[in-house]
């Protein structure tokens, strides 16, 4: 799946002043340029009364980077911890300001103001618990407005619901079943109608499958996927209108700590996660996520 592993990069899309308009389908990476002219030639249109009327008004001038190169702006998702608090970002052009914004669930804005070093620039900020966070905006201005900006939104959402009892070294969902998945599809659909219109960017059901410790690593990870998959199909073909992924994980990521072949229900289960970039379900570890739907 490549588009889950893709550079965060500010493609030149035209944003209309919402944030949402311009987002990356496969991170939630909203991606944006708008500008009273061409944000690619630096300059400055006011006057010398304009200027002095700024002077009177006791506002400095801002002091803008200048450079004949187009305004662009990127970070490598790879550089990103949120939990740590910083990631990395290459940037050119007219730059007057550098800001980062953060968006908590609830509405709350944190701004925090960077002073431009150079094309390729480590940002740093207090740290903030993830699941406090709704979204985070890194934006570059110009002079005359025009701005890039890139999106981060580590929202996520996980469904709680009853897990689905397969046959032995099965992975067919069986008729007795079918009343639990519904009441998940239930709750999921109940957490899209209360995000809708957030822009948040594309939100994806990940489903992720888990064994317990019998057996072997391989026919574990193997059934763990067949089952996620089959989960997977069963909310696509149901008309769960969004993007839809499912991966399996065998033994890789317990619930609960245990010796090697031992029956543990804790630890198979599956995971109903609907959130915008891809989760992390093993730590240090990025998961090719395989693709059941890209909605409607």
């Amino acid at each position: 799946m490549k588009h889950f592993l893709s550079t965060l990069v500010a493609a030149a899309c035209l944003v209309s002043g919402q944030l949402g308009e311009a987002q990356s389908q496969a991170l939630g990476l909203g991606l944006g340029l708008e500008s009273k002219r061409d944000a690619d030639e630096p300059g400055d249109d006011r006057n010398a009364d304009d200027a002095s009327d700024e002077q009177r008004d006791g506002q400095a001038k801002p002091e803008c980077r200048e450079s004949k190169a187009a305004l662009t702006l990127s970070v490598d998702r790879d550089t990103v911890s949120i939990e740590e608090g910083h990631l990395q970002a290459k940037m050119d052009g007219p730059i007057c300001s550098l800001v980062m914004h953060i968006t908590r669930k609830g509405g709350a804005v944190t701004e925090t103001p960077f002073s431009y070093t150079g094309p390729e620039q480590e940002l740093r900020w207090d740290p903030i618990p993830r699941d406090q966070i709704e979204k985070i905006e890194i934006r570059i201005t110009a002079r005359d407005n025009a701005y890039r900006a890139v999106w981060l939104v580590p929202w996520s959402v996980r469904i709680e619901h009853k897990e689905v009892n397969f046959d032995t070294n099965k992975a067919v969902i069986r008729p007795s079943e079918v009343v639990s998945l519904k009441e998940s599809l239930n709750k999921i659909k109940e957490v899209l109608q209360k995000v809708e219109g957030r822009g948040l960017g594309t939100i994806t059901l990940f489903v992720a499958g888990h064994t317990d410790t019998r057996g072997s690593d391989e026919h574990n990870l193997e059934l763990s996927r067949a089952r996620a998959k089959a989960i997977a199909n069963w909310f696509k073909e149901e008309g769960l209108c969004i993007s839809i992924a499912y991966e399996g994980f065998g033994e890789t990521a317990l619930k609960k700590l245990t010796k090697d072949e031992v029956d543990e229900p804790a630890n198979r289960r599956v995971d109903y996660i609907l959130a915008v970039e891809p989760p992390v379900i093993k730590k240090g570890a990025r998961t090719a996520w395989k693709a059941m739907s890209n909605g409607c």
